[in-house]
């Protein structure tokens, strides 16, 4: 049997074994930050406007499952940009523009072996209240719109409603309208910018509707839902 050296060694060549910066994976989403990610916060090389806030029972991509799942728990993650999860520290022309102090999940991540990243996914995470200090008046307000504001069974909501439910409709719609009215009161008092207002409170609950198969229309008097 003749053995085709020049096609073996092309082939072993190819076999990748380190990342090659291509950002594929930061397209895909930035990271979720674990507890080994808290130094970076402590030495400012990541903010808080840096972030977005997973909240528990939030639909997310479950990379164990393959599936979507509700989040068992809140976590924090690098935020999106452009209107994509994208991680915003990802750019085409010059790659990660904080690859030397990237978050521990991305030095985990291989794409080319995910056994090691599929082990850390769910585990150790951070939230909220892992890096807003103890004095901080948003502390508070953030614990008092969680208790106020627990996000429906999203999946549940799904499976159950039908287009003549109007009374569960106009439920979820109340609970939308005050979520929003929440959360202007807490921009206008602490002068929150929109990215600072996703890190401190989350996504609104309206925007995890509309892939539900909700249409969502604003009014003079709020937010109105209909469900296609």
């Amino acid at each position: 049997m003749l053995i085709d050296t020049e096609n073996r060694d092309t082939t072993l060549m190819s076999i990748q074994n380190e990342c090659n910066r291509c950002g594929t994976c930061c397209e895909n989403g930035g990271p979720a930050l674990h507890s080994q990610d808290l130094t970076l916060m402590e030495k400012g090389l990541l903010a808080f406007e840096d972030l977005i806030t997973i909240r528990k029972g939030e639909l997310v991509d479950d990379p164990v499952t393959k599936s979507i799942e509700p989040s068992k728990i809140e976590f924090l993650k690098i935020r999106g940009t452009k209107g994509s999860w994208a991680c915003i520290f990802y750019q085409k022309q010059n790659g990660c523009t904080i690859y030397a102090h990237r978050p521990f999940a991305c030095g985990v991540l291989k794409c080319w072996e995910t056994k090691n990243i599929l082990e850390l996914a769910g585990k150790d995470l951070i939230s909220r209240l892992d890096i807003v200090k103890g004095n901080s008046p948003l502390r508070q307000r953030l614990i008092e719109h969680e208790a106020l504001f627990p996000l429906p069974d999203l999946r549940g909501i799904v499976r159950t409603i039908s287009r003549s439910s109007k009374k569960t409709i106009k439920k979820i719609e109340r609970m939308c309208n005050k979520d929003i009215a929440h959360r202007i009161e807490s921009v206008d008092i602490f002068q929150l910018s929109v990215a600072l207002e996703l890190f401190y409170f989350g996504r609104p609950i309206f925007e995890m509707l509309t892939p539900l198969g909700f249409d969502i229309r604003e009014t003079a008097s709020g937010i109105k839902l209909k469900f296609k």
